[in-house]
């Protein structure tokens, strides 16, 4: 304390409340402050305002909310201070949230909602409409949400159309406090060309978590509004399990990239649950191959024995990127009925058996080494595959893990073909590689690499884009649907300092937003693509040629 007795204080407080000497009160409370007091006199004078009389100590408290209180702890007694008082006393809430200054009125506006006080409901609308203060509308619409009053939606959908974007997100989700069906389908009209707004709606409706909004949360993985899509991507892997039974439901009928999406979401969500329903897609071989990798990149997520025959059907894929990601589920997966099948795909020798060796070692699929190493046709498979094929990296990890095992032999023999063979020429040109699949980004690396680059690979767009920002590489290459953080985002944080000319982004995506369709020709629509900061698109899955065309179009060899 800086001079001021402390049982002197509190003895001159306790003698004005027994007095009802508000004038005097409020001089010794100018003295409560931080500087004055320590916090166990601050705690002690609340005390002693909380067994004083309603008439007295809402002023007291007013003044007090003006005086400099840092401690969080004081703060918050003092706020449960307010909400005791001013439970059961709405005349006195109704002044407090009116007729004073800021600060007291911020405070009291949380109460009323905080309490509940349903009779402080047109108070709170009179000033939602007349009111130009942004932060008092916003606690006013807040305490009004909380009140849950069908007849307020009409005032909370016209102050979600305010310019100012804070009255905006209160107003939303005081829609969602309603948690009914009408407020469930507001929220979703107000999705359209505001991205902000769009994502305040989708975080909003993912409050509301009944079977109706779960339900219309979830066809949002069909939007082809890319902030929608991540944003209930992002809400309903919060929901966690709870989500499982309506993404699979939503399974019957959904289109391609919709079904992409109802997978990945499981898969992130990892519900054991959520196996059979993924398996049975996988089993049906449906056409589209994003489909199926995204089957077999859940399956790794969500490790189970029932998946074997399925994964082992998987190396077997035609398209490149679905094998590696069925060898990744293969080394989360391991069972002797797998290993039993591989062993078989293996004997064959054929060229579903060089692919399928070719996918488990570029996946870096290391455990299932263990078991089939002892196979002479696995040795050889991939001793010609990592001499002649193999990235540098993957290379190098595989003959460590060879030599690991009882194999240094065969190690040994296939470095020595590599030194004789020598290795490709290095390029100079930087590439860095965005995608939260770490098997997506393996694929990318190795065919980068066999095309002379060292990429560097990253999984995480927050850990990308300050390395991106500070080193300026030659190329960006991203997926668009990541959690947190998506394509598109991405782009417009390297845009705010690398323009389009300065540094190229190339996109590769299984989704069709940037895609029109004219007389029966699929193209790339370029308007958006100028617009959203990207480059250039390639849609999933690719051949090597589109791959190796599209680098060549940023990089001169």
């Amino acid at each position: 304390m800086s001079g001021i007795n402390a049982k002197e204080f509190i003895d001159e407080l306790v003698f004005c409340l027994n007095e009802e000497d508000v004038v005097k009160a409020k001089a010794l409370l100018q003295f409560a402050s931080d500087a004055d007091v320590d916090a166990d006199v601050q705690r002690k004078a609340l005390i002693e305002l909380a067994k004083g009389p309603e008439k007295i100590v809402f002023p007291l408290l007013e003044y007090l909310i003006k005086v400099d209180i840092s401690n969080p702890k004081i703060q918050e007694s003092l706020y449960e201070l307010i909400l005791d008082k001013a439970f059961g006393n709405i005349d006195l809430v109704i002044k407090y949230i009116t007729q004073n200054e800021k600060k007291a009125r911020l405070l009291f506006l949380k109460a009323a909602g905080d309490l509940i006080l349903t009779d402080t409901a047109p108070t709170l609308q009179e000033i939602i409409t007349q009111e130009k203060d942004a932060d008092i509308l916003v606690a006013a619409i807040s305490s009004l949400g909380n009140l849950r009053l069908s007849e307020s939606l009409p005032l909370f959908a016209d102050m979600a159309n305010q310019p100012d974007k804070a009255i905006q997100q209160a107003a939303i989700f005081a829609i969602a406090e309603m948690g009914s069906n009408d407020a469930v389908d507001k929220l979703l009209g107000f999705i359209g060309e505001d991205e902000q707004i769009n994502k305040f709606a989708v975080d909003a409706l993912a409050e509301i978590q009944d079977l109706y909004a779960l339900d219309k949360l979830t066809t949002l993985l069909s939007s082809s509004i890319t902030i929608v899509r991540d944003t209930a991507i992002d809400q309903l892997m919060k929901l966690g399990n709870k989500a499982t039974p309506i993404l699979t439901k939503a399974f019957q009928n959904a289109e391609a990239d919709y079904l992409v999406h109802l997978v990945t979401t499981l898969g992130y969500i990892g519900d054991p649950a959520a196996i059979t329903p993924i398996l049975d897609i996988v089993n049906t071989q449906p056409e589209d191959a994003n489909i199926r990798q995204a089957a077999y990149e859940a399956m790794e997520r969500i490790p189970s024995p029932k998946t074997a025959i399925s994964l082992v059907q998987g190396l077997q894929d035609p398209v490149e990127a679905v094998r590696m990601s069925a060898a990744r589920a293969i080394d989360k997966n391991l069972s002797k009925a797998l290993v039993a099948g591989l062993r078989n795909v293996v004997r064959e020798g054929s060229a579903d058996s060089k692919n399928a060796v070719a996918a488990l070692i570029d996946s870096d699929a290391s455990n299932i080494f263990n078991f089939l190493v002892e196979e002479e046709s696995f040795l050889e498979l991939a001793g010609t595959y990592v001499a002649t094929k193999a990235d540098p990296n993957t290379r190098n990890a595989f003959l460590k893990q060879m030599s690991g095992i009882g194999q240094k032999e065969f190690a040994e023999s296939i470095a020595q073909k590599v030194t004789e063979n020598g290795e490709p020429e290095n390029k100079e040109a930087q590439i860095f590689v965005v995608d939260d699949s770490k098997m997506m980004l393996k694929l990318y690396q190795n065919k980068l690499t066999a095309l002379g680059f060292k990429p560097i690979t990253f999984d995480r767009p927050e850990d990308a884009i300050p390395q991106i920002i500070q080193k300026k590489p030659n190329l960006v290459i991203t997926d668009l649907n990541m959690p947190n953080i998506s394509g598109l985002e991405l782009t417009r944080e390297i845009r705010k300092k690398y323009s389009r000319q300065d540094l190229p982004i190339l996109m590769i995506t299984t989704q069709s937003d940037f895609v029109e369709e004219k007389e029966g020709d699929i193209k790339v629509n370029d308007t958006v693509l100028t617009k959203s900061g990207i480059n250039m698109i390639l849609h999933k899955p690719f051949t090597d040629d589109e791959f190796h065309k599209a680098i060549d179009s940023f990089i001169t060899p």
